[in-house]
């Protein structure tokens, strides 16, 4: 594979590709091919950028070109949307042509079709990571990350607890993509996890308000879980892993249930939870925060990890989190075979590598109040 180029960004020129190529170069010196359908865009972006980074039209949806595209290239960094449309059809042409692939989004879907070729992907050394973005992605990574951190801090932990939420404006792809999961999820993935093992919570208990302090305030949130979170809880069977979905206003909540009970279109569904996050807008862009109660010597003892981005920061993040998980499979950092981010990379290194292309963690470590 020394021929090919390290890096192949497929929907380079779109808002989180484009943020996932300046990533890569930033922090490497392999050169980069941006690929999409429309030539001119890809190539209009690539003269945005130094001389390492070159444009080349490629059809998902053809399977030639697509096979031809990733031939060329080391490591594939899948940026493209909607997933519905696309599916798994980079993913196998990554295979193919044995390449190693980050996709920024893979829903349900990617992982799945995957499935029967994970142990010949880890038996040719390949990294084929999915979930590599924000959420999912940080959402399931930074609960192993606290766990592990706090694990240098305590001598047993008892409970760990998530709440994350967004309200920015993503593009309409992005909503739909997000009605279409919460319609799959529906309302069976309510519960926790108690030492590894699956605890279903009733719907009049699953939710919550939490008072997170400035700049998130309190809120109201509800039990989730997916298939990501799911993996991560059934590895952590020292403690009490809950993981709560923020529900910013009565809008967001019924059309949450609208979405999740009913057959509407996924256009509709996907305007319609477009505008509920419109009317009830978070006080930031996204946040993830992680608290973990334990203790230490005798005494009780609680970490606290928190990533906020503000508003207009949502794809840059979304870009850096790909960027930076390919970066490190060119670095034989990421762990052969296919897999979540959150069980593809150690949490305590990724996280330090987030932080050095400048996204910002803040962590407490006090005794619990």
């Amino acid at each position: 594979m020394s021929h090919r180029v390290a890096f192949g960004v497929i929907g380079g020129y779109g808002a989180t590709g484009r943020n996932a190529v300046a990533e890569l170069l930033r922090s490497t010196s392999g050169d980069i091919l941006i690929g999409g359908r429309n030539e001119a865009k890809a190539r209009a972006a690539a003269t945005e950028s130094d001389g390492r980074v070159s444009a080349s039209r490629v059809d998902v949806l053809d399977p030639n070109s697509l096979n031809e595209f990733c031939c060329r290239c080391f490591v594939i960094v899948n940026c493209a949307s909607p997933v519905m449309v696309l599916e798994d059809r980079v993913a196998q042409a990554a295979w193919q042509a044995r390449c190693h692939y980050v996709d920024a989004a893979s829903l349900l879907i990617v992982k799945d079709r995957m499935a029967p070729q994970s142990q010949t992907i880890k038996e040719a050394k390949l990294s084929f990571v999915m979930s590599a973005g924000w959420l999912p992605g940080m959402s399931e990574l930074l609960p192993l990350y606290a766990h592990a951190l706090a694990g240098t801090k305590m001598d047993a932990i008892e409970s760990s607890t998530m709440y994350f939420g967004d309200t920015s404006d993503w593009s309409d792809n992005a909503f739909q993509e997000a009605a279409w999961l919460m319609r799959r999820l529906g309302q069976s993935r309510r519960g926790y996890f108690r030492k590894g093992e699956w605890v279903r919570e009733g719907i009049f208990s699953a939710a919550r308000e939490a008072d997170l302090g400035n700049p998130i305030g309190r809120q109201r949130f509800y039990l989730f879980s997916n298939p990501e979170l799911s993996e991560i809880g059934s590895r952590l069977n020292d403690c009490t892993l809950s993981a709560y979905a923020c529900v910013p206003g009565l809008r967001t909540m019924v059309a949450s249930s609208l979405i999740s009970l009913f057959p509407i279109s996924e256009k509709r569904a996907g305007r319609l939870l477009q505008n509920s996050f419109r009317k009830n807008r978070l006080p930031v862009g996204g946040f993830v925060v992680v608290q973990v109660q334990g203790s230490s010597q005798g005494r009780k003892r609680s970490l606290r990890v928190q990533l906020i981005y503000k508003d207009g920061k949502e794809y840059w993040i979304n870009g850096v989190v790909p960027a930076t998980v390919a970066r490190m499979i060119s670095d034989g950092q990421v762990q052969p075979g296919l897999n979540y981010l959150a069980s593809a990379v150690d949490p305590l290194c990724f996280v330090a590598e987030l932080r050095l292309a400048g996204v910002e963690l803040a962590e407490v470590f006090e005794p619990a109040g």
